[in-house]
């Protein structure tokens, strides 16, 4: 996988991923609720517009975006 916003490209594991995930995440104060978080992800893990792990409307881990509250889906997918 390739994180679209990364200068240099380079593949990332499922593992890699996840980890970056959860180092950015304990680094945030403003998390979303988990059920919050799980109705977003469910509705990225069926977006077009997402490529592996990445919302490529944004650039971001759409995992990391989802458990934002703060954070709104690019296309308006979430509707909150």
């Amino acid at each position: 996988m390739v994180c679209i916003g990364c200068e240099k490209k380079k593949i990332l594991t499922e593992a890699e991923v996840k980890q970056l995930i959860q180092e950015q995440l304990t680094l945030e104060r403003n998390l979303a609720e988990e059920k919050v978080k799980v109705a977003r992800m469910r509705k990225c893990k069926s977006c077009i517009f997402r490529a592996q792990h990445t919302c490529i409307k944004c650039g971001c881990f759409y995992e990391f975006r989802a458990s934002l509250a703060d954070k709104k889906c690019p296309i308006n997918s979430w509707n909150e």
